[in-house]
């Protein structure tokens, strides 16, 4: 796939495809929708200077393949998918060459306009994750480190249009909430085209992350916003934010719920015996480096809570827990 693509929906609007590089070795689809009004960026990058730069020679590509002169500056709106950095990072590098409002859904609204506040509140979230997870002091303090690399760099700033369901985004774009891979994930629609940003991706399994770290994610959550997506009639092309398009939306979509539901199975597999959430990470996803740990650590932390959720697991060490001001949990098949 070339950095730069045109797809054309069936009312006749364009949708232009920019590849970015949004951190070293991964890439990230930033998506130009154009009816001959004023254009509308979805999503933006990272904000780091190789992001940028991909983006600001995206805009040039797209008039040198495709005849359609289209600047910064002519943007009606920059609509966020969600509120991940490598989607709404670019922002601060984007005000200084246009004045175009912001969206985003209101879950993820604060991510963008508290970004400091977010950082600190989910940072000290997710240390006591992992301390219940049963990751050690020293390597604790190394996936924290981790974790908030980059994070200072974005500067927060307001948001102009509210991105919700049953209301009509700029551009006519319909609205779809989808929360699970991030509180405030929307899907827009276009006519037979759906961005899916994070929600639906071509090869991978976008990543969960347990509710008790933040409030609206969680594998129950995505399941579910999976299957609203699934029942929508006429869908002929999805775009996610990342990887190639998708022509079988309800095949991918069925391939992602198989893949959570192996996963759930291994992880009961696991819990016949107590175990923390480190071991069934360990165990799920092999040896593991930097922010992959991490990842996979989440990941694990998510199917155990959905398990534990529904009344398949229970805590196998319930006598240690009263007795420790911070203990590790272990959870075990009932």
């Amino acid at each position: 796939m070339g950095s730069v693509e045109e797809f054309t929906t069936s009312g006749g609007r364009r949708v232009y495809s920019i590849t970015v590089p949004v951190f070293e070795g991964f890439l990230g689809n930033v998506y130009l929708v154009d009816d001959g009004d004023r254009p509308l960026l979805v999503d933006c990058g990272s904000g780091l200077p190789p992001s940028n730069q991909a983006l600001r020679n995206g805009f040039g590509e797209i008039g040198e393949t495709f005849s359609r002169t289209i600047a910064p500056s002519d943007l009606g709106a920059i609509l966020i998918t969600h509120g991940h950095i490598d989607h709404f990072g670019g922002l601060p590098f984007l005000r200084t060459l246009c004045e175009a409002p912001i969206a985003v859904h209101g879950l993820d609204r604060a991510v963008l306009e508290r970004h400091e506040e977010r950082v600190v509140v989910a940072s000290r979230r997710l240390e006591t994750f992992l301390e219940s997870a049963g990751v050690e002091g020293k390597n604790r303090s190394r996936l924290m480190s981790v974790y908030l690399w980059g994070k200072g760099r974005y500067q927060s700033g307001p948001t102009q249009i509210p991105l919700e369901e049953g209301r009509t985004a700029p551009g006519d774009l319909e609205v779809l909430h989808v929360p699970g891979h991030c509180p405030g994930q929307v899907c827009l629609r276009i006519d037979d085209i759906l961005l899916t940003a994070d929600h639906v991706l071509s090869r991978t399994t976008p990543h969960q992350a347990p509710e008790s770290i933040t409030a609206n994610t969680g594998l129950g959550h995505y399941l579910d916003s999976l299957t609203k997506i699934e029942s929508l009639p006429g869908i002929r092309l999805a775009l996610g934010g990342h990887e190639k398009p998708m022509f079988d939306l309800v095949g991918r979509i069925a391939a992602i719920k198989r893949s959570h539901q192996r996963r759930l199975e291994k992880t009961l597999e696991l819990c016949r015996e107590p175990l923390s959430i480190s071991a069934v990470s360990h165990h799920l996803f092999g040896t593991v480096k930097s922010y992959h740990v991490l990842l996979a650590l989440e990941e694990a932390g998510a199917h155990v809570e959905y398990l534990y959720q529904r009344g398949e697991l229970g805590v196998g060490n319930l006598e240690e827990i009263e007795g420790q001001q911070n203990p590790v949990i272990r959870y075990v098949k009932v």
